[in-house]
C-alpha cells in the first residue's frame, strides 16, 4: 500500500517520534508483522523518516510537519484474498492522524 495522507489535523503526532513509533509497532502487532529492525531520523527543524524491516518486506514514513502530510508504505509478501487489511490500517491512520479521506494505492504483486 502506498498512501499520502493530506490536511492532517493532529499535527503534533507529525513530529513526535514515540507516538510515530506507537502507530507503527500497533500496526505490527495487530496484523502480526515481525519487526526486524527500525532505523529513524528526526529532521531539523521538523519531520521524522522511520523504516521497519519486517520479516514480511518493511513500512517506511516520511513526516512533512510543514505541509500537514505524511507518506506511507507498506509492502509484504503475504497473499491476502482481499485488500480489506490494507484498507483498515488507511482507515486507522486518518482516524490516528484526523487526516482528509482519500484513497490509498493498492498494488498486487504476484510471485
Amino acid at each position: 500500500m502506498i498512501c499520502d495522507i493530506k490536511q492532517i489535523k493532529n499535527t503534533a503526532l507529525l513530529n513526535n517520534l514515540d507516538g510515530i513509533r506507537n502507530v507503527l509497532d500497533i500496526i505490527c502487532k495487530k496484523y502480526d508483522f515481525r519487526c526486524l529492525n527500525v532505523v529513524e531520523h528526526v529532521f531539523s527543524p521538523a519531520g521524522i523518516s522511520i523504516l521497519y524491516l519486517l520479516s514480511e518486506s518493511h513500512i517506511s514514513i516520511h513526516t512533512f510537519p510543514e505541509r500537514n502530510y505524511f507518506a506511507l508504505d507498506i509492502y509484504t509478501c503475504r497473499e491476502y484474498t482481499d485488500n480489506l487489511v490494507y484498507e483498515n490500517i488507511y482507515g486507522y491512520l486518518v482516524d490516528i492522524f484526523e487526516a482528509k479521506r482519500e484513497i490509498p494505492v493498492i498494488l498486487d504483486r504476484y510471485f
